[in-house]
């Protein structure tokens, strides 16, 4: 979609072609893009193989599961696996709206970016943490995949940049609201299945982004 600008003026590029656009972003969207497509058109038993390395999973009958990439790996990689066509689109338009905030901020420069992969790092483990507690809590088994674990720890982020701590929570509370009416619901949304645990992980997970904009101005 090209945007116009007066008659005879060239037309203006949407905001991820323009010059400036963090790069880590593109490069954090293409890698998660990637490795989902794979899993999407792969035969079962190397989906199931892809599962058994990144995906979440918890429950009496996943105790003892051996990780081919270790019991550490899926905290992180389970963002880039995902449900479906749906699932990824949203999560990246999701990505791309909101990271280049947070990129933009932290810096351009390679310790910003790399600031910036660990600050969505460990909003993964957030959500992933939080999910496999409530996996333990309600003693049933479930898998849990995909990269709104993570990016819902942006939302904080991106209100404490606009208005310090007061937009961090006025930006954070309506989604905490929507994830307590879906636990509420049992997390089930039409033929969906939403890890609500994990979307709450990773938002409180997000509350830690202070302290990388000030190693950020360091």
């Amino acid at each position: 979609m090209q945007v116009y600008n007066e008659p005879g003026q060239a037309p203006e590029k949407p905001p991820i072609f323009r010059k400036g656009f963090p790069t880590v972003i593109l490069l954090l969207a293409g890698a998660i893009i990637a490795v989902s497509l794979v899993q999407f058109n792969v035969s079962p038993r190397l989906q199931e193989w892809m599962l058994s390395v990144a995906a979440i999973a918890g429950g009496p009958g996943f105790e003892g599961v051996v990780r081919p990439w270790g019991d550490f790996a899926p905290f992180v990689l389970h963002t880039f696996l995902h449900g479906g066509s749906f699932h990824l689109l949203l999560n990246m338009a999701m990505l791309i709206a909101l990271g280049p905030i947070i990129a933009n901020a932290l810096g351009k420069s390679v310790s910003g970016s790399i600031l910036f992969l660990i600050f969505f790092a460990v909003c993964a483990i957030g959500g992933g943490l939080a999910q496999m507690l409530w996996y333990a809590i309600e003693a049933k088994d479930g898998i849990a995949i995909g990269a709104s674990s993570a990016i819902s720890g942006l939302l904080p982020a991106v209100g404490f940049i606009q208005s310090g701590w007061r937009g961090a929570w006025s930006i954070s509370v309506p989604w905490i609201l929507i994830n307590l009416v879906l636990a509420f619901l049992g997390g089930d949304v039409g033929m969906m299945v939403i890890a609500w645990a994990a979307h709450l992980g990773g938002l409180a997970a997000g509350f830690t982004y202070p302290a990388f904009q000030a190693l950020a101005r360091r």
